[in-house]
């Protein structure tokens, strides 16, 4: 019974690994990209782009037509993520003087 037991709980504390699991298909890169490039607009709107954004998001596109959604996904995530910090950051220092706009 005891032996029972504790297989039952290391069942119960060991994570599964499809659990979280990142998918690389054409739908999912090119919903990322989109979210990626609406952040991205926004982001210039407010004129605190970050540097390397669009570069990012133009890979993402070009590894998409090239049908390499893995590495299109990864870099949509990453533009995306960047556009994030950006908006993020603007929402922190708006009230702060800036002085060279």
């Amino acid at each position: 019974m005891k032996a029972l037991f504790t297989l039952i709980a290391l069942m119960l504390l060991v994570p599964t690994h499809n659990i979280g699991a990142n998918t690389y298909d054409e739908a999912t890169s090119l919903k990322i990209i989109k979210e990626a490039e609406i952040n991205y607009k926004k982001v210039l709107k407010l004129k605190n782009a970050w540097r390397d954004t669009k570069k990012i998001i133009k890979n993402a596109k070009k590894a998409h037509t090239q049908k390499d959604y893995k590495k299109s996904t990864i870099l949509a995530k990453k533009a995306l993520n960047e556009a994030n910090m950006a908006l993020e950051q603007y929402e922190k220092q708006k009230d702060n003087y800036r002085f060279l706009d």
